[in-house]
């Protein structure tokens, strides 16, 4: 019995080690999808034309109504830096008041302005009146 039980795992850990070294290369692949797929991008093609919702929901809000184009939040889609979910640094470029509050803010702590406003559907805030006495 102890001999059956001990090849069973010794086979389970075999099996185990070899999955874990295929799933390794082919998660490696997933990080570099996104931008292969953004190398080349036909002529007269834009974002839109593969990202219509986001395009539509981006159009709609505040940084589409102000003309803040996709490149400036995520960057040159053919650079090696671009960035599907952008860094904090860069709402910080336009906006520094709300990001400073943000990181000063102990409840924010480690949370990021998409953690809480949906990324192409930007809300202005609408400050709330004081509290009568």
């Amino acid at each position: 019995m102890n001999r059956f039980c001990a090849r069973i795992f010794g086979l389970s850990l075999f099996a185990f080690l070899v999955l874990a070294i295929a799933v390794q290369p082919a998660s490696a692949q997933l990080d570099q999808a996104k931008h292969i797929h953004h190398r080349l991008i036909p002529a007269g093609d834009t974002c839109a034309t593969c990202h219509k919702a986001f395009y539509d929901q981006w159009k709609a809000s505040p940084h589409g109504a102000n003309g803040v184009e996709c490149t400036t939040c995520h960057g040159e889609t053919t650079a090696p830096d671009f960035a599907g979910t952008p860094a904090l640094s860069t709402c910080e470029t336009c906006h520094t008041d709300q990001v400073a509050q943000l990181k000063s803010d102990q409840f924010m702590k480690g949370k990021t302005c998409v953690s809480c406003h949906q990324p192409h559907t930007f809300v202005e805030h609408k400050k709330a009146e004081p509290a009568a006495k």
